[in-house]
């Protein structure tokens, strides 16, 4: 399985990493393969009087065998009555939201007509939508150069044409609608839509393709290939045989990759690889040498490697070449960047040196690199706002509001402290990595991050331009109890030990649901009993009528026969896993509550509720749904939830891994892991990732057979030291 990882060496050092994007595809590619068999879950079918289209569940269906690009294409059969209306729009996925087209584009796509009878104008019209807006419609027939049937054709037009089209905004959807009536059915099938340069690179491909290894794991296979700097190249093309002799394509990747996997029928079974580069008119390459590889059955122990690696993966190819950050989706003005899930590719990263799949060398380099970009970047107090922007070292700020986040930096600075204990060589490199961490760690003032009238309660966020404003306060079993612990221990601006009763123990009430449904002469009542409570408790604190309104996070409940000491509420259980990414439970030997009996009880619970619910799935070891904020109440799997759990329950997190993968690794799992969400009543499946949700993964499955990044942050000095002075000397 070492080998697994070497293509990220590779891709590391490579120019792959510069500006493409880390799915499967380009942004502003609108279609070109639907992950899930039968639907494109990402069109929606309308229509009405006497028109019609061909749908499942408002979906349009999807063509496997016949494509231009595999593995499938659109499928739109329809009738345009008289008397009726009929629209179908292809949405654009929430990690494509940002794309922006200019007016020198091009949308192109391909277009295969299969029914005879139809005419230039029996073509639907076509035009873009962008938030509430929508461009004029264009007849789809007058960009059809060669019309002709059973045969793609080329359809490219000029978004000049499109008018009320507003730059720089980004697009929602791309709408067929119908045109000319009549009374007979037509049936187009529709492939690779996407708005490109009028400028690309013309070069012709000439020299083979390199297929560079193919590795079977499971029914997974892993290919890597070695892509030359041709800015031609727009694709790779894999094809795949059973026989040697009678190759299929079964996939396109975009260049961003170094490799990925593919998912094969069956196990103890030869197969045959080759690929092509395919450029920017789908024209192929001369195909690479053909490698041979034959399945097998991989062992529980193999099968939980094979997913920790991919979801290291993700971490591994997804940053910023100048910063070394993470980088949640590719623009082309900026590259925006995140502090709190750059922590968690550190987190990630470690894990991935530890299991030899990541090249020690390159780790510290990249972190190094975070390094001294977060040395440079802007802050106040040391704290860093949430985002940047990763070429300039500027604040990237979100709904204009200029502020510093005290989870994003607590996130950062806890991984980089982790990393200081697992980076102890005596090399000049990591010496100086370990110092300029330390810098950074000892420049956060956390004394005056403080909420109006407490000394020892953190505010989420401090702001530049209105330092009155007053932000919830940080409290609860959750991210708030890594700052409250960093705070604590801080060398030189630590704040008192109370705060892990007074901070971590309460809530502010902004984040209380049930205090929210009160109403305001309760609100009223509990704002008043809080202070004088709070006062009773610490008559030296300052009072104010400022001072935030906050609740003890006890609250006693009972469900599905076990004990909620923190009661119930509908989030989601990775805010209750994140703090233990890096806190053993074991080490807060608090007196009034057991926290590994705590956090297992909520995951015996929640998947108890999930089994009853049973959303589209027989199979109990499947769980973790979260419902969609929207009208329908469509249920989704998150796949970090469950298998997550093994940090704590090992037997229940093993089964989930496994479950997931052996019920809907075709279409749900990839070379980055298990996709965002997974929609069984929808049969649809997201085309992003998550990033906590792959840190989670990976870091709870080593937490729970190695105790990495645990052990790493209880031997941080500060930390130990902190947590004598809280729970004693551990006797263990």
């Amino acid at each position: 399985m070492k080998q697994f990882y070497l293509f990220v060496l590779v891709l590391m050092g490579s120019i792959a990493t510069l500006e493409r994007g880390y799915a499967d595809t380009y942004p502003e590619v609108v279609f070109d393969n639907s992950l899930v068999k039968g639907i494109y879950a990402k069109s929606k079918v309308t229509y009405t009087g006497y028109s019609w289209v061909e749908n499942l569940n408002h979906h349009l269906l999807v063509s496997d065998t016949l494509y231009f690009t595999p593995g499938n294409a659109l499928s739109l059969q329809y009738k345009s009555a008289v008397n009726g209306e009929w629209q179908v729009d292809l949405q654009y996925s929430r990690q494509k939201l940002h794309y922006e087209v200019e007016r020198s584009h091009y949308l192109v796509l391909k277009l295969f007509i299969k029914s005879e009878n139809t005419k230039t104008d029996n073509l639907p019209k076509i035009s873009i939508q962008q938030k509430q807006s929508e461009t004029n419609q264009l007849q789809l027939g007058s960009y059809v150069k060669h019309f002709d049937y059973n045969k793609w054709i080329d359809v490219r037009i000029p978004i000049a044409d499109f008018k009320n089209l507003h730059v720089k905004e980004s697009i929602r959807a791309l709408r067929f609608t119908q045109n000319a009536a009549d009374d007979e059915m037509h049936h187009l099938f529709i492939d690779q839509v996407e708005f490109l340069t009028k400028d690309v690179s013309r070069v012709k491909l000439s020299s083979p393709a390199i297929l560079s290894s193919a590795i079977a794991y499971d029914k997974q296979v892993r290919l890597e290939w070695q892509l030359p700097l041709t800015p031609s190249i727009r694709y790779i093309k894999i094809y795949r045989s059973e026989d040697n002799e009678n190759f299929k394509a079964v996939g396109i990747r975009p260049i961003s990759m170094q490799g990925c996997l593919d998912y094969v029928p069956e196990v103890n079974k030869t197969y045959y690889y080759k690929i092509a580069w395919v450029d920017y008119d789908y024209e192929e390459s001369p195909f690479s040498k053909i490698k041979e590889v034959k399945t097998k059955m991989l062992e529980k122990a193999e099968l939980l490697d094979l997913v920790q690696e991919t979801h290291v993966n993700y971490f591994a190819e997804n940053y910023d070449i100048n910063s070394g950050m993470y980088l949640p989706f590719r623009m082309k003005e900026r590259a925006v960047v995140s502090v709190k899930e750059s922590g968690n590719a550190i987190l990630s990263l470690i894990v991935g040196v530890e299991k030899e799949r990541i090249n020690r060398s390159l780790a510290v380099g990249r972190i190094s690199r975070m390094v001294y970009f977060l040395a440079k970047a802007q802050n106040h107090l040391g704290v860093f706002p949430a985002y940047f922007d990763g070429r300039t070292g500027l604040p990237e700020h979100r709904n204009n509001e200029a502020t510093y986040d005290i989870l994003a930096t607590s996130s950062m600075i806890e991984a980089l402290l982790v990393a200081r204990q697992y980076f102890s060589k005596e090399e000049t490199v990591e010496v100086d990595l370990r110092k300029r961490i330390t810098a950074l760690w000892e420049n956060i003032k956390w004394n005056q991050l403080l909420a109006e009238g407490y000394n020892d309660v953190l505010v989420e966020k401090i702001s530049l331009v209105d330092p009155s404003y007053h932000y919830p306060t940080l409290g609860g079993i959750n991210e708030s109890m890594n700052a409250y612990l960093l705070a604590m221990s801080s060398p030189k601006y630590a704040i008192p030990l109370s705060a892990y009763e007074n901070g971590v123990k309460y809530i502010d009430l902004t984040y209380s649901s049930d205090y929210n449904k009160m109403d305001s002469l309760a609100k009223d009542t509990v704002m008043t009993f809080m202070r004088s409570l709070r006062f009773a408790m610490n008559p030296l604190q300052k009072r104010t009528e400022n001072m935030a309104p906050r609740v003890s996070v006890f609250q006693d409940t009972m469900m599905y026969g076990e004990h909620l000491v923190f009661g119930f509420s509908g989030s989601t259980l990775l805010d209750l896993y994140k703090p233990f990414f890096t806190i053993d439970p074991k080490l807060l030997r608090d007196s009034n509550v057991n926290y590994e009996e705590a956090i297992g009880n909520y995951i015996k619970v929640r998947k108890r509720r999930d089994n009853e619910i049973g959303v589209g799935s027989t199979n109990s070891d499947v769980w973790g749904f979260y419902q969609r904020m929207d009208s329908i109440g469509s249920y989704r799997i998150n796949p970090a939830i469950a298998p997550s759990s093994i940090f704590m329950l090992k037997d229940e997190g093993e089964k989930a891994v496994l479950a997931l993968y052996n019920n809907y690794g075709e279409n749900f799992f990839t070379e980055y892991g298990f996709r965002a969400w997974l929609d069984l009543r929808n049969s649809d499946v997201s085309d992003e990732y998550f990033a906590t949700n792959q840190a989670a993964i990976t870091i709870c499955i080593e937490n729970a057979r190695s105790g990495l990044i645990w052990n790493l942050y209880k031997e941080i000095p500060e930390i130990k030291a902190l947590l004598t002075k809280l729970f004693g000397a551990d006797k263990r």
